[in-house]
């Protein structure tokens, strides 16, 4: 069943283990998010938000990695949401994954106060007032923080997310201090990071990170992914994350 339309493609990721339906012309899947569904580790039986799901593949992908898990995409774009409604239905996973078109930032009118194990965002990167701003809409949306601040990401999760549950989230390493600053204003303590450089000897260009509401946080577990040998072949860790494989880490 191909649900694609005029001016989409549907794509496989993760060694096609999941398709997703983009617009040729719109915002589309990176790398990030895909190392971020990797990073997240989902856990049996969890009750997992994908924030700013865009067309579904970090919610697809974390369904998929494992099979008890439950997932809602809320997404605020009504053709990024409708894109991943029905990429849903293409994955065959109606059973476990509900897309929702909403604004994180009244997730209180969606959502209870500790609804989720674990919150899990490819948010904006770029601030207002920072970089040019696209001019396509769905792109700038999806580029920069302008309904969706970093700090609101940090604050609503705290909010929704269980007692010692956990948001996870990639980001440029260049705006690291953003989220330390939002860390200091919440509740969350800093349990993994994971810096990611082009290649060996280069600096990080984004880090993932995963926090969690848990004072008895004591050690922060940091690790380096590393994408090219040089700068053209693919390193054998970055082959396996972007196929969906599972290899060992900390």
């Amino acid at each position: 069943m191909e649900t694609n339309q005029t001016g989409e493609s549907i794509n496989g990721l993760f060694r096609n283990k999941v398709r997703v339906i983009q617009a040729l012309r719109g915002y589309r899947v990176s790398e990030d998010a895909i190392i971020l569904t990797w990073f997240t580790r989902p856990k049996p039986c969890e009750c997992i938000l994908d924030a700013g799901t865009g067309c579904g593949v970090i919610a697809f992908g974390l369904a998929v990695r494992e099979p008890s898990v439950s997932v809602i995409g809320l997404e605020i774009q009504k053709d990024l949401a409708g894109r991943a409604c029905r990429g849903v239905k293409l994955n065959k996973l109606e059973s476990r994954v509900v897309i929702i078109r909403g604004d994180l930032r009244n997730a209180d009118r969606f959502f209870r106060h500790g609804s989720f194990d674990a919150v899990v965002s490819n948010p904006p990167y770029n601030e207002p007032g920072r970089g040019r701003i696209n001019l396509h809409h769905e792109k700038a949306l999806s580029r920069h923080q302008l309904m969706m601040p970093l700090g609101d990401l940090f604050l609503i999760a705290e909010r929704i997310l269980r007692p010692l549950g956990r948001l996870s989230l990639i980001y440029p390493a260049a705006g690291v201090d953003r989220i330390y600053k939002a860390l200091k204003e919440t509740g969350f303590k800093l349990s993994r990071m994971l810096w990611i450089h082009p290649y060996e000897g280069a600096e990080p260009g984004h880090v993932c990170i995963e926090s969690r509401l848990d004072e008895s946080v004591q050690e922060l577990i940091e690790d380096h992914l590393y994408l090219y040998h040089g700068r053209h072949e693919r390193t054998q860790e970055a082959e396996a994350i972007l196929g969906g494989d599972e290899i060992s880490t900390r």
